[in-house]
């Protein structure tokens, strides 16, 4: 930081009114002349003046020139380290998910949380939370999974993965009409066809354990209609029980 003439700090440099007035000129009149030859250049004298001010204030010039290639190394160094943490956090996460594998719930759930508390912000700490929830299902503890669910604030591209899990959540925990709508968010989100109308299958199914047959209807119909819907087939099936009469 410096210090102002007026004894005030400031974050950068302070260039003077006739410093930025001649620049203008000079930069102004030479672009004039590029396009028109009939337009003189600097005059000699304005040149020397503007020489004269360059070698007058040349500390202050490499000052500048110091303080941007310091910015560009913090730069380098921010993204150096950035790249290294989520390397870091990669392999914690790939080992995290061996144990998660192994059916060692305790283990898991304390390195997830370590993983966490370590990397967070990273891509890796999404794909933890993921990961934790699922250990809490598992468990039984949905409201705990469905808690580090709602912590993932920027999801990327975990979205659809982010509202199908607390869709199942929502599901075990007995509430089928909000969990629906969790499954069409995810549908909202996938990247791939079959995802998309796989969610919306689920959303359909969810409908309709929630006593919502008009809204199941809706979604089975719409991907009847579309022959080139991976669940198109399924959904046909469904209308038709759906539509079935019983009989006597």
């Amino acid at each position: 930081m410096f210090e102002s003439r007026q004894g005030h700090l400031t974050t950068g440099l302070h260039f003077t009114k006739p410093f930025m007035r001649a620049a203008a000129n000079f930069f102004r009149t030479e672009a004039m002349a590029k396009a028109d030859p009939a337009v003189p250049m600097v005059e000699e004298n304005k040149a020397e003046s503007l020489l004269e001010w360059v070698r007058a204030n040349s500390s202050r010039i490499s000052i500048a020139g110091i303080i941007v290639v310091a910015v560009a190394a913090v730069g380098l160094l921010w993204r150096a380290s950035a790249d290294k943490k989520e390397l870091r956090a990669s392999e914690a996460l790939a080992a995290a998910q061996n144990v998660v594998q192994s059916g060692n719930a305790a283990l898991a759930q304390s390195d997830l949380t370590a993983l966490l508390r370590r990397y967070g912000g990273t891509s890796a700490a999404v794909q933890a939370r993921l990961l934790l929830a699922q250990v809490y299902y598992g468990q039984g503890k949905v409201e705990d999974g469905l808690r580090e669910l709602n912590a993932i604030t920027s999801p990327g591209l975990y979205a659809a993965s982010v509202h199908a899990l607390k869709a199942a959540g929502l599901e075990q925990a007995g509430k089928p009409a909000e969990a629906a709508g969790e499954y069409e968010k995810a549908a909202a989100e996938s990247n791939t066809a079959f995802a998309k109308a796989s969610y919306q299958s689920d959303a359909a199914r969810a409908y309709l354990a929630a006593g919502n047959a008009d809204a199941a209807k809706r979604l089975w119909e719409a991907m009847a209609a579309d022959d080139t819907n991976p669940m198109a087939g399924e959904a046909k099936v469904r209308l038709g029980e759906l539509n079935a009469k019983p009989i006597g």
